[in-house]
């Protein structure tokens, strides 16, 4: 399908599903985002992206490739709620960094004993963007439409929660599906991008579009937009300047990503520059 959608855009199928891949993570990593922005969940997010790591490789080594994404969401769903308890104790960030370490490293553990065959540790880390196939990528979509719902669904309270936990929870909201859910659009987030972008630089799609929106905007239905072109736009960007050199295209992407943080960061300055000036 995605090869005969490719031909007929006259776009070489090799780049157009790593387009549609990187589209569908930078619609979704906008939102998800946003909430991680808002709610400081960005320590929670760097955990969630090195503890899914396991799944990740076990699946792999296993399964094979295709197996990568079921393995992965399996173990997702554990740690989305390891880490919502861990999150609610009087120890959080402690309690993360060790639930952080200590599944990160089972996972480079298991992939050494397994041994690593060509270079399969460094391709599950930083990911092999211009060898997604269509069933991979079926996959990642279908879970990125799994984070899509879960944020969806959540919305408004998400918001409420991060400007006013505990008025959140006194008008009714249950704060353990919340932080659970959060939780959970992130991994999938996660497990989608893994076998292509790699769990280390998944990260940048996670947290920078919506730190990025959050220096420009002062509104949350402003933040979403700007926070989901950043995300789309570092995708399209970056994999137009792969071309150019022999250079790891996930990287690419994720300088990108980057570099529009730093324009955001540009035109705030300029903002306040003017508002002084005035």
């Amino acid at each position: 399908m995605w090869v005969d959608l490719a031909l007929a855009l006259g776009i070489s199928p090799f780049m157009f599903r790593p387009l549609v891949l990187l589209l569908a993570l930078g619609l979704v990593s906008g939102l998800v985002g946003v909430i991680v922005n808002l709610r400081s969940l960005e320590f929670n997010a760097e955990a969630m992206v090195h503890s899914i790591f396991p799944g990740i490789v076990a699946g792999a080594v296993f399964g094979g490739i295709d197996m990568i994404i079921p393995a992965a969401s399996a173990l997702a769903l554990v740690v989305a709620v390891i880490l919502a308890v861990v999150s609610r104790s009087r120890l959080s960030e402690p309690g993360v960094a060790v639930v952080l370490t200590s599944f990160f490293s089972l996972g480079v553990v298991l992939s050494l004993k397994k041994g690593d065959q060509s270079g399969q540790l460094e391709a599950l880390m930083f990911g092999r963007l211009l060898e997604v196939t269509d069933s991979r990528l079926n996959s990642a979509l279908m879970v990125c439409a799994v984070a899509l719902v879960v944020i969806a669904v959540t919305w408004r309270r998400q918001v409420f929660v991060a400007f006013d936990r505990v008025a959140a929870a006194a008008s009714g909201i249950n704060l353990w599906v919340i932080d659970i859910a959060i939780n959970v659009a992130v991994a999938a987030i996660v497990v989608s991008s893994a076998s292509a972008v790699g769990v280390l630089l998944v990260v940048g799609y996670l947290i920078v579009p919506g730190a990025a929106a959050r220096l420009v905007a002062t509104k949350v239905r402003t933040m979403v937009p700007i926070s989901v072109l950043i995300g789309c736009m570092s995708g399209v960007v970056g994999l137009a300047l792969v071309p150019l050199g022999p250079v790891s295209p996930q990287a690419v992407v994720a300088l990108t990503a980057v570099g529009f943080y730093f324009l955001a960061l540009g035109v705030r300055w300029l903002k306040v520059g003017v508002g002084r000036d005035a």
